[in-house]
């Protein structure tokens, strides 16, 4: 199973704009493929395209991790949960990978201001804007929770919930979110290290 999640992950160049925030593990539980076989990810997004893109990218690298937007609409698993699962059940999933967004907020930073060293030679400031003035910044963060749900016993394996600031693409976000996931799920000891 740790295939599973480590397949998940696309390392990105760069630093990551998503860092994991909140984590919990149920205790003495672990996540190996001899217990789960057979994987549903279900990504409850705002809408169906959005949902595709993010499962598609998660169940790409692994043929233990399947989709669900074949077998349900968002407004299907809105409308009914359990029916929802028990049907999971019945197609023969141990365990459902279900991510979603928890919220959107902005975060506002000061940001000083100062004199321009390029507009100066010798000591003589030659423009009027050499002096930049104070501002706020102003960044997005997009809150999102990750649960592991083993179906056989009915309960929440782990969970973890990361905050991403100003995401440009949903595949990318998507990445750091599972390559974060992934990064605590072994620092938890729920998944085995390489």
């Amino acid at each position: 199973m740790k295939k599973i999640f480590f397949a998940l992950c696309i390392l990105a160049a760069g630093c990551s704009s998503t860092s994991i925030i909140n984590s919990w593990r149920a205790p003495g539980e672990t996540f190996t493929p001899e217990q789960y076989k057979k994987v549903m990810v279900v990504v409850l997004a705002k809408n169906e395209q959005a949902r595709k893109v993010a499962e598609d990218k998660i169940a790409s690298n692994h043929k233990a991790v399947n989709v669900s937007y074949p077998v349900f609409t968002l407004k299907q698993l809105g409308e009914d949960t359990l029916k929802s699962k028990n049907m999971i059940k019945e197609q023969g999933y141990d365990a459902m990978i279900v991510m979603r967004l928890i919220t959107v907020k902005a975060k506002s930073t000061y940001v000083a201001g100062g004199h321009n060293q390029a507009y100066q030679k010798n000591g003589i400031y030659y423009f009027g804007d050499y002096l930049n003035s104070s501002t706020y910044a102003t960044d997005m963060q997009y809150i999102v929770a990750t649960n592991v749900w083993s179906l056989k016993d009915e309960k929440l394996l782990w969970s973890g919930v990361t905050e991403s600031t100003d995401p440009k693409k949903l595949d990318k976000v998507v990445n750091e979110v599972a390559r974060e996931v992934v990064y605590k799920m072994t620092e938890d000891g729920f998944i085995p290290a390489k």
